[in-house]
C-alpha cells in the first residue's frame, strides 16, 4: 500500500513524535511518504525506507502562502498517487481537504488538538466544514469524538507510548515537567503555584523542566524573581532517564488533546498532576491514578503539590495505579488499531 503523510512541520511537538512512530511502523510493510510543508528540525528518528517530500509553498503574503500550499499539495497528491493520505493537525487537515477536491483520494485527518483549541468561531466553522469531507477523522478523546458527531466516519486513536517500560526505576526527589515553553503549556501557572508551596516542603526536591520555546527567557526570569530553583534543561532528545528518576510529574497545559507525556510519566511510575484538560480527563481517574486541578487555577495546583509532597503513600499509590494501565498504549496495541482504520478507510 502507498501511504502519504502530510504535516506542517517537524519540530518538537507531540504530534511529530506520534508521526515518527506510526509512519516508521507502517514503513516496515508499506511504501510511505511524508510531505513536510515547512521546516524539519531533525529531532525525531524515522524508518530509513520513508521518502520525504518538501513542497515549495512560500509566498509573499500569508494568503498567497496558503494558496500555494494547497496547489503544492494537489501536485504532490497527483505525483505520488497514494492509496491513502493521512494528514496531521487542524489547518493541515483543512489544506489537504481543499487540495483533494475533485481528486477523490482516500483521506484520514488526524486531530491532535482538543476541539476548543481553536477559539475563533470563524476558524472552527472552516475546520468543521472541512472535516465533513474527510473519509475518516481520528481524534484523541471521547469528548472530541462526541463533538465531531457531524462527521460520518470517525474513531478514537490514542497516542502510543514508544518508551520501553523499565524493569525498575531508581527514584529521586525530582518534580518533572516535559513540554514546549509556550503559553498553551501553562508554565506561568505552574511557577505561580510553586511560589505558594511552603519552601520547607520543596527543600530537598529538584524542580526540572525539559523543553524549549519562545517563553524560556521570561519563565527563567519569573522563577528567579520568585526565588525558585528551577532547572530549565531545554530540548532533551532522550527523556527516559528523567522519567526514571522523577517521583512526581506535573503538566499545567491550558489545552491538550491527549498528552504523550502523561502516558510516558505513567510508564515510568511517576505520580501525575495535571490541569483538567480534555486529554487529562481521558487518561486520569482523579485521586486514583493521578490528580487533576482546575485549569489555570494556581491555588488548586499548589494545594495538590502540597498534598502529594506531604503524603508519600498517596504518591506511590497513584503512581502504581497509573502504571497498571500503560499496556493499552503500547506501540503494538495502537498500531493494530491504526492498521485496521487504514484498511477500512481504503476499502470504503
Amino acid at each position: 500500500m502507498k501511504i502519504l503523510f502530510v504535516i506542517a512541520a517537524l519540530r518538537n511537538g507531540g504530534a511529530e513524535r506520534v508521526l515518527s512512530i506510526v509512519s516508521s511502523e507502517l514503513a516496515k510493510d508499506n511504501e510511505v511518504y511524508i510531505a513536510v510543508l515547512e521546516e524539519n528540525l531533525g529531532l525525531y528518528e524515522f524508518n530509513s525506507n520513508i521518502k520525504f517530500i518538501y513542497p515549495k509553498i512560500y509566498g509573499s503574503s500569508r494568503l498567497l502562502s496558503k494558496i500555494k500550499k494547497i496547489f503544492a499539495l494537489r501536485k504532490c497528491f497527483k505525483e505520488i498517487n497514494p492509496d491513502v493520505i493521512i494528514s496531521f493537525i487542524d489547518w493541515t487537515n483543512v489544506a489537504c481537504v481543499a487540495a483533494n477536491l475533485g481528486l477523490g483520494y482516500k483521506h484520514i485527518a488526524t486531530e491532535h488538538h482538543a476541539n476548543e483549541y481553536l477559539t475563533s468561531a470563524k476558524f472552527r466553522l472552516i475546520r468543521d466544514l472541512a472535516y465533513k469531507r474527510v473519509d475518516m477523522l481520528s481524534v484523541l478523546s471521547k469528548s472530541d469524538f462526541e463533538y465531531y458527531n457531524f462527521v460520518k466516519n470517525r474513531t478514537i486513536l490514542h497516542n502510543p507510548c514508544f518508551l520501553a517500560s523499565p524493569i525498575y526505576c531508581k527514584k529521586e526527589n525530582i518534580i518533572l515537567s516535559v513540554g514546549r515553553l509556550e503559553k498553551v503549556k501553562g508554565y506561568d501557572v505552574y511557577l505561580d503555584a510553586l511560589k505558594k508551596v511552603p519552601k520547607e516542603l520543596l527543600n530537598g526536591w529538584r524542580i526540572v523542566i525539559a523543553g524549549d520555546g519562545s517563553l524560556r527567557g521570561k519563565l527563567e526570569q519569573k522563577a528567579k524573581e520568585y526565588g525558585l530553583e528551577v532547572e530549565f534543561l531545554g530540548h532533551v532528545n532522550d527523556v527516559a532517564p528523567l522519567y526514571e528518576k522523577a517521583k512526581i510529574f506535573v503538566i499545567s497545559s491550558r489545552s491538550e488533546g491527549l498528552s504523550n507525556v502523561l502516558i510516558e510519566a505513567a510508564n515510568f511510575n511517576c505520580a501525575r498532576i495535571s490541569s483538567d484538560t480534555v486529554g487529562a480527563k481521558e487518561l486520569i481517574r482523579n485521586g486514583i491514578d493521578g490528580l487533576i486541578f482546575e485549569n489555570q487555577n494556581k491555588d488548586d495546583l499548589a494545594f495538590m503539590l502540597e498534598e502529594i509532597l506531604n503524603d508519600d503513600n498517596l504518591r506511590k499509590k497513584i503512581a502504581q495505579n497509573a502504571k497498571d494501565k500503560v499496556d493499552e498504549f503500547s506501540v503494538a496495541n495502537i498500531m493494530k488499531k491504526w492498521r485496521k482504520v487504514i484498511e477500512e478507510t481504503v476499502k470504503q
